[in-house]
């Protein structure tokens, strides 16, 4: 793609501060990409005193790609490009000075299942499953290091009784964490920022370093991100933060979009480089969201606009309930398909919250019409089938560690945290299976007696079930729910909606059994173990390609929220619930501030290249029960004469 003016001058200003206010479909990354290959092609930098840093570790490897296909030195510049997520570079600067922090070098990471484990283990008896409680305790763990406030520093701030007990936890989550070797993903910038501004030389040495910063992204950053940026830059200031406020929509973990102006305030000669060009959607696509933003504040005013046709006008639909809503919209969408030629990976549904993506699921299953739906509201991303997956996939393959650490303790067996992380250690060390290290002896005489039995009754009953499979793989699946008593634990656990659980697992039955039966017709040399082998296998092979492979197109309708199509275009777009209380939430209408939920539909409208669909409902199940629904005031904020509406 031809570099336009803008984008030229923000490539081309590499001494102080830059903020590149990039619209939506200007082309952001090209000039992050192209000023990282100027830097080294035409201002004589090394690749190494270069450093980028963005959310997600796919855009990391997309920029990296993209640089070594222009500079045509693949390895030699791959190894040397230093383009992280801000979690990657603060694990780097952590991972350098550990014997100062008091770590050895096998630190482990907690993800959020093993930070509920952790709390459980420190919280009262008498609410280690209330998930909800447990989860605000983590929360505001993470709040207070996003904050860079330290333990003690909380428990001085608290007012609140709850404020006070929770600074109690967080300081003994610390504790056992530095006792143990581990890092929670908070720390990785927590303790990087604590490093650099209690260790001078430090902070010189990574100064030193960074020649030159570039950071995506830049409205989503919190508290912590922009202190980090603040000290590797130091007094030179030489970088680029490239963003837009209003895309600004991650308030709700952390995001300040006050981190834009605090650049004008601590940078007064920070260069500001507006890109208003937008080459992904239609002129009244533009001018429809142009429009609503209008309606938030703004220190720095942009427009974005286009070269390209004007297009059709935006269809708003009026429906009954949101059982309609699914039915007319996939109907729209089979019938544009068919008149246009078009594939299903050309449609998007776009949705508030993940609760509504349900029905749209339902009705594309039963009219068998291939979906994907990203993030974790899939079927198959649904805990308690996890569970189950991770059963099946462990009973056929022993040396499948993920599979054995999500089922060791589930349901709880009374086997701790502490005795995983010790099976996880020993393992390593003598280079053997997780289950296989519980069998082991010398293993064995290093826990205490009562922990060894609850191992061996487990590796009894595993050894039970694994000959099971072998005779009955049928049943085997049966059999683990029966003996594991699931069902009554998912109820126990899972206070709301426990019914649509034991309903997910037994589709799981269901599906399992029609495969069987499939299978069994396809594949007459195959005996009944070996066909759940390849069940087993074809579970896993659609985790891999649907949700672990970010390069990979798939034909099927894409139903995804509003946050997680930020970055994403579709020629064909469907906004869906349209509704007061779901966009704007009712969350937000009652704190008075809904310039953020302005900004989620913004983004969600600039995700159209063609054509775009709004719906809302008369009617919508909510808080178990169903009511009646206004649409949404920010249809109204439209212009109307973009606009048809079909009620």
């Amino acid at each position: 793609m031809l570099l336009n003016k803008q984008q030229i001058q923000a490539i081309n200003t590499i001494q102080g501060p830059c903020l590149v206010l990039a619209g939506a479909g200007s082309g952001k990354t090209s000039v992050i990409v192209n000023k990282i290959i100027e830097l080294i092609s035409k201002y004589g930098y090394n690749t190494s005193e270069i450093f980028a840093v963005t959310f997600t570790n796919k855009a990391a490897q997309e920029m990296k790609l993209r640089i070594c296909q222009v500079l045509k030195k693949t390895r030699h510049i791959e190894n040397n490009l230093h383009i992280y997520t801000f979690h990657a570079l603060g694990m780097k600067i952590i991972s350098q000075s550990l014997p100062l922090l008091g770590y050895k070098k096998n630190y482990t990471l907690f993800d959020s299942l093993d930070q509920i484990r952790l709390i459980k283990s420190i919280v009262d008896h008498n609410i280690q499953y209330d998930h909800n409680f447990l989860k605000k305790i983590i929360s505001y763990i993470s709040f207070q290091k996003n904050k860079i406030i330290t333990p003690e520093e909380a428990k001085r701030r608290a007012v609140s009784q709850e404020e006070k007990i929770f600074s109690i936890y967080y300081q003994k989550y610390n504790q056992f964490l530095k006792k143990y070797n581990v890092f929670d993903f908070d720390d990785l910038i927590y303790i990087a920022v604590s490093l650099l501004k209690k260790y001078n030389y430090i902070q010189r040495k990574w100064q030193n370093d960074i020649k030159y910063l570039l950071v995506d992204e830049y409205q989503d950053t919190n508290f912590s991100q922009y202190q980090l940026i603040q000290l590797l830059t130091g007094d030179l200031s030489n970088f680029t933060v490239v963003g837009d406020d209003d895309q600004s929509i991650y308030a709700w973990r952390g995001a300040n979009i006050d981190n834009i102006l605090l650049l004008k305030t601590d940078y007064p000669n920070l260069k500001v480089i507006k890109m208003e060009h937008n080459y992904r959607s239609s002129k009244r696509i533009l001018r429809v969201a142009n429009i609503l933003i209008s309606n938030n504040v703004h220190v720095f005013q942009k427009k974005l606009f286009s070269n390209l046709e004007y297009g059709v006008k935006i269809k708003v639909l009026k429906l009954k309930n949101e059982y309609q809503e699914a039915k007319t919209i996939v109907n729209e969408i089979l019938l544009h398909k068919l008149q246009h030629g078009m594939n299903y990976y050309d449609y998007a549904i776009l949705y508030r919250t993940n609760q509504q993506a349900k029905v749209f699921e339902q009705h594309l299953f039963y009219k068998q019409i291939p979906y994907f739906i990203h993030g974790n509201n899939s079927f198959f991303n649904r805990s308690e089938i996890k569970n189950l997956i991770s059963y099946l996939k462990f009973v056929i393959n022993q040396d499948d560690n993920i599979s054995f650490l999500r089922i060791i303790n589930l349901p709880p067996r009374k086997i701790g945290v502490h005795t995983v992380n010790k099976i996880i250690q020993y393992a390593n060390c003598h280079k053997k299976s997780y289950f296989y290290t519980i069998q082991d002896n010398n293993f064995k005489k290093i826990l205490p007696i009562r922990v060894s039995h609850q191992l061996d009754n487990f590796i009894t009953w595993i050894k039970s079930i694994i000959t099971f499979s072998k005779i009955q793989p049928k049943k085997i699946l049966y059999k683990i729910i029966d003996d594991i008593k699931y069902k009554k634990w998912l109820v126990k656990r899972i206070i709301n909606n426990n019914q649509q659980c034991i309903k997910n697992v037994t589709i799981l039955l269901d599906w399992i059994s029609s495969l069987f039966k499939k299978y069994c017709e396809r594949y007459v040399a195959l005996d009944l173990y070996e066909i759940l082998i390849k069940i087993v296998n074809q579970f896993s092979m659609r985790e891999i390609n649907i949700y672990s492979d970010p390069n990979q197109k798939y034909d099927a309708i894409q139903l995804l929220t509003m946050h997680a199509s930020k970055g994403l275009e579709f020629p064909v777009v469907f906004i869906v619930g349209f509704e007061e209380g779901i966009i704007p939430s009712y969350q937000q209408i009652n704190i008075n501030d809904i310039s953020e939920e302005r900004r989620l539909i913004y983004v969600a409208i600039t995700r159209a290249k063609s054509e775009l669909t709004l719906s809302f409902c008369q009617q919508r199940f909510l808080y178990n029960k169903i009511i009646d629904i206004q649409p949404s005031r920010f249809l109204f904020e439209l212009p109307q004469n973009d606009l048809i509406w079909k009620i």
